[in-house]
């Protein structure tokens, strides 16, 4: 009996398998020719479009100059945080002393909201000022550099 019974089984696995190869060859082709679901449905040339606007150095040093002098005046006391752990430059925070200074003034005269507008334009105005040969490559230590003999590196 084991015999017969093996090509009863061969026999009623062979359909299966073909169907189940002819499924699955079939699903190849279609995915091939099929637009995927998650495709944008817009025409190829919006999906060429220009990258995000990439912040400018003057952009990000008004972020940080506005987002600063707001802390420093809101909170009262001030941070605690040096210039450095600001992420500030020393010009950077140049400008948010004297944006500071002003904007004091300007909000005991006249409100919380004037003193917030000048901080804007300060820091707009100090860091597009700052900003406008590229970004700044003076060198901190060149002062305390000894000069070199020539021919040495």
């Amino acid at each position: 009996m084991r015999t017969r019974a093996r090509p009863r089984v061969r026999v009623r696995f062979a359909p299966v398998c073909a169907l189940a190869l002819a499924a699955a060859l079939a699903g190849c082709s279609a995915g091939h020719d099929a637009t995927p679901a998650d495709t944008p449905s817009q025409p190829p040339s919006a999906l060429n479009s220009p990258s995000p606007h990439t912040t400018s150095p003057a952009e990000l040093c008004t972020h940080l100059i506005t987002y600063w002098a707001k802390q420093e005046l809101d909170e009262g006391q001030g941070s605690g945080l040096d210039y450095q752990e600001k992420g500030l430059s020393d010009g950077q925070n140049e400008i948010l002393l004297t944006t500071l200074t002003a904007a004091r003034k300007e909000r005991a005269a006249h409100g919380a909201a004037a003193g917030d507008r000048l901080i804007e334009q300060r820091a707009q105005r100090g860091c597009a000022e700052r900003y406008r040969n590229g970004t700044p490559t003076t060198d901190p230590w060149a002062q305390t550099k000894q000069p070199t003999p020539s021919g040495s590196p």
